[in-house]
């Protein structure tokens, strides 16, 4: 994975289908790294002789995201009452939110970020594009201050992705 910059996150989409997603706006920063869980990208091809081949094999990887959102949690301007992680289902065969109180966390089908990157040019990162077990919200941390001058009081949703970040 590149490591590209953007200025600004225009939105994140989240939900079962392209038709079937809510669309958060309030977002401060979208922040993707691949994880390996080893340690290392890339290891020595291990050998038992004397002999040491040159090559590498690739360790297990995958993708962590991070979505800061602003002061709220609101899905969109009409209702400020829902919070996008419990009320919006996004999984069609489970018909449960990304965060469920009760039980696991359900796998996310849908998952398409719009950034602008420095230059101007609007990217899309898509993530999980109705596909099934490929994108988990994984956490949820609030930040809130009543300090006088607080500028933004954070929520902090971390997701993992076991497939590839596709951008156009």
């Amino acid at each position: 994975m590149t490591d590209y910059k953007y200025d600004k996150c225009n939105s994140v989409k989240i939900g079962r289908t392209s038709a079937d997603c809510v669309t958060i706006t309030n977002v401060l920063y979208w922040a993707p790294k691949v994880i390996a869980v080893e340690g290392d990208m890339v290891s020595p091809l291990a050998v038992i002789n004397d002999y040491n081949p040159s090559g590498v094999h690739q360790s297990h990887k995958y993708l962590e995201m991070e979505m800061a959102l602003d002061t709220d949690w609101l899905t969109d301007s009409t209702d400020r009452t829902k919070r996008w992680a419990y009320t919006q289902k996004v999984d069609a065969a489970d018909t449960k939110p990304a965060i469920d109180e009760d039980g696991y966390n359900t796998a996310i089908e849908y998952l398409v970020v719009s950034v602008r990157e420095h230059d101007g040019t609007e990217t899309t990162l898509t993530y999980a594009n109705e596909a099934a077990n490929t994108v988990w919200c994984t956490g949820e941390i609030s930040d809130f201050s009543n300090e006088e001058g607080t500028r933004h009081q954070p929520v902090t949703f971390k997701f993992i992705c076991l497939g590839e970040e596709v951008r156009s």
